[in-house]
């Protein structure tokens, strides 16, 4: 890491901390002081104070220039052929998906290239396996196609690559919906002629086969506000093949959305998404609490009319809108699994623009808020932002779009995080009893 001097940051859970300079590559400095972040003003324990991680780089800007509409940020890390260790990242904008590289972990950034027959809303993949006619390596793209020329409906498409990521050709058609809007007639279900798609990803299923995941609007008539659901390629994404639900909640209002999925080092699957209006929220105000489930193969989730386990900690404490999950070998027989929203939602100071939830037990049980670099508006900034394990997995690149950049940071998972034994216990786990 090359040496920085005089960089400040706020980097707040609820109160102002100084920022500790990185001076060497072999320096970390805690990102708030603990115990000071763990006590409130009046010298009592803050109960959902974060566990404090490590700053080990500047934050600094993949986009230097302001970027109108850009949200969504994704990142993957190459990990097959000669780019292996090569990032890539991308995000949306107003026009077509831009593709950055960094070839020195995400200290450095440059425009790498363009997929130009995308537009938004952007998922990449690395092939991990052979799959039709695309061998191992081979990376995807996908995201709001351009290929329609009918305004009125929206694609989801898939580009690919065989060079890395330098150049791009255009694939197939995932699925096609309406354009669609999404505002409070939507939420209440008052607009059911809407029909439109939105927000792809993809992933491998436990036979290598290519799968992808988004959310659709176009089962209103049977009473699905919005649901995920996913298609499976036999053939590396030339051709997609039936629909199936995978969590759908027929009430007119639930609307599960955003799906990521993942799978650990043991091959559970795991997909995070956002629940808006579910049962026991208001409409609006929206409130939307981060849910995942998991799955064997990729393929089959559980009850599809099920909404799914929240996202919480020990003191109620969850993330907030446009979650989204990552799983690192680090931290434990099971690693760690970190999933971030738009905003956490604290117990004692309402939603902040900072943080992330982690969990040692293979999604078992509680997870605990730790500190993360980058701190944000929640109600301009934030949106889907992302995050990538590098190396032997402590460290993690954070990427987030603030004041219409994208912003990038790394920093250390905790080495011990808090257990708690009964639930009315007050405070850590003292050992047995």
């Amino acid at each position: 890491m090359e040496n920085f001097s005089g960089v400040l940051s706020k980097l707040t859970v609820g109160a102002i901390a100084l920022v500790a300079v990185a001076q060497a590559a072999a320096q970390t400095a805690p990102i708030s002081g603990a115990p000071p972040a763990a006590v409130g003003a009046n010298g009592a324990p803050m109960v959902g104070a974060p566990t404090a991680t490590s700053f080990t780089s500047k934050i600094g800007f993949i986009t230097m220039d302001r970027d109108p509409g850009a949200s969504y940020p994704r990142v993957i890390q190459l990990k097959i052929g000669a780019n292996k260790g090569t990032l890539l990242a991308s995000y949306s904008h107003r026009g077509n998906l831009p593709i950055y590289r960094s070839t020195d972990n995400g200290d450095s950034w440059t425009l790498f290239s363009e997929v130009p027959q995308l537009r938004g809303q952007p998922c990449l993949y690395e092939l991990p396996a052979k799959m039709g006619e695309f061998p191992a390596g081979t990376v995807m793209a996908c995201g709001n196609g351009t290929a329609s020329t009918d305004p009125s409906k929206r694609t989801l498409d898939v580009a690919y690559s065989r060079d890395g990521g330098k150049s791009w050709a255009h694939l197939s058609t995932i699925a096609t919906g309406g354009s669609g809007r999404y505002d409070p007639a939507d939420r209440a279900g008052l607009s059911r002629d809407q029909n439109p798609i939105f927000e792809p990803y993809l992933f491998a299923d436990s036979q290598n086969r290519l799968v992808a995941y988004f959310s659709d609007e176009r089962d209103k008539k049977n009473g699905y506000s919005q649901l995920l659901d996913h298609v499976v390629s036999e053939d590396g994404g030339k051709s997609w093949g039936p629909l199936v639900y995978d969590v759908a909640i027929p009430d007119g209002l639930s609307r599960p959305g955003m799906p990521i999925v993942i799978k650990d080092g043991k091959g559970k699957y795991y997909m995070s998404y956002e629940l808006v209006s579910a049962p026991g929220y208001a409409l609006e105000p929206r409130t939307n609490a981060a849910h995942f489930r998991t799955s064997a193969d990729g393929l089959h989730w559980g009850d599809s009319k099920a909404a799914g386990v929240l996202i919480q900690d020990r003191w109620r404490q969850f993330p907030n809108g446009t979650p989204y999950i990552a799983w690192s070998p680090w931290g434990g027989p099971n690693g760690t699994l970190l999933v971030s929203g738009r905003s956490v939602v604290r117990d004692d100071i309402g939603r902040i623009g900072q943080g992330m939830f982690i969990n040692r037990g293979g999604g078992e049980g509680v997870w605990s808020l730790i500190e993360t670099p980058i701190n944000y508006d929640i109600n301009n900034d934030g949106y889907s932002q992302t995050m990538i394990p590098l190396g032997d997995g402590q460290e993690i690149l954070q990427l987030v779009t603030v004041g219409s950049r994208l912003q990038y940071a790394k920093f250390k998972l905790p080495e011990k995080i808090p257990t708690y034994g009964f639930p009315w216990d007050s405070g850590p786990d003292t050992g047995p009893r």
